[in-house]
């Protein structure tokens, strides 16, 4: 597991990163992997960020009606979950310390369970799923077209995907946040399934099975260049095929966590959900959050 991780500062020197406004790309058509696959993926916990236009990103449901997503995803107005959307509550979005993900709060309990958020870096590396809400094909864009010609808001839906973990980096800064993420290619070698960001999507849920658990190990957030994945048959970083998630396991090992956390709101404090199912430092923010477009 030690050679897993790559240092990547190169790629940040000579490709900046842009959002990455969605996440999932597939190899097939729009109507593939639109149902949860039959391992125990926490597939009801990703949940859909809308603004009163409409989807603008992705969002994990984590229990007792708090959601996370990039910190970019914004201006939030309600949750989509299932096809029932959520207001949220009068509290303001807590963003995790630095890094490019916050902290909102359903104003009414959906009715979900928890999910795991892992804490181990060891546990990063490998054969991940990627769950989120991008858009689909354009319908012109044939598949095994390359580049991919990604289709607007209307083919946007629930899918999910397959991707190798294959590397790391600490301290990247992007758009004025500053994050640990991990990196995933569009190479073709996770299966037929495989799934690269493209739009709609940040937010979007990168969930590793260990043992026999599901527990979450990325948060979509950035491709390289062009803000969504070009999905281009030469493969290389140059055309938008590196996608990078923030890293859950870099903020798993602070004072404030959720978990056997202390939540922002003085009113709820003690633990976010029982047994300590969750894992996640939660930096208590001292300001307002301020949208960001």
């Amino acid at each position: 597991m030690g050679r897993l991780y790559l240092f990547l500062g190169a790629v940040f020197l000579f490709a900046p990163l842009d959002f990455a406004n969605a996440i999932v790309f597939f190899s097939q058509g729009n109507d593939a992997n639109l149902t949860k696959p039959e391992n125990g993926l926490p597939w009801e916990n990703v949940v859909q960020m809308r603004s009163d236009s409409g989807p603008i990103g992705t969002g994990v449901y984590l229990g007792n009606r708090y959601v996370l997503t990039a910190g970019h995803v914004a201006p939030l107005t309600t949750v989509r979950i299932g096809f029932l959307d959520y207001a949220l509550d009068s509290s303001v979005p807590y963003l995790v310390g630095t890094s490019d993900m916050k902290l909102v709060r359903l104003a009414s309990d959906p009715g979900l369970g928890s999910v795991r958020l892992n804490t181990n870096p060891l546990n990063d590396g490998g054969y991940s799923y990627m769950v989120g809400y991008g858009v689909g094909r354009a319908s012109g864009s044939l598949v095994n077209a390359s580049p991919v010609t990604w289709g607007d808001a209307s083919t946007s839906a629930k899918r999910w995907g397959t991707n190798l973990v294959d590397g790391a980096i600490s301290n990247a800064q992007v758009a004025g946040y500053t994050s640990d993420l991990l990196r995933t290619q569009f190479n073709s070698n996770a299966g037929g399934s495989e799934a690269a960001l493209t739009i709609l999507d940040s937010g979007s849920a990168l969930f590793r099975q260990i043992g026999s658990d599901w527990f979450l190990v990325g948060l979509g957030a950035y491709v390289q260049n062009s803000g969504y994945s070009l999905a281009s048959s030469q493969f290389n970083s140059s055309e938008s095929d590196d996608n990078y998630f923030i890293r859950i396991s870099s903020y798993a090992g602070s004072v404030q966590q959720i978990g056997t956390v202390l939540v922002p709101e003085p009113s709820t404090l003690g633990l976010l959900l029982g047994g300590g199912a969750l894992w996640l430092v939660l930096a208590l923010a001292h300001h307002a959050y301020q949208s960001r477009s």
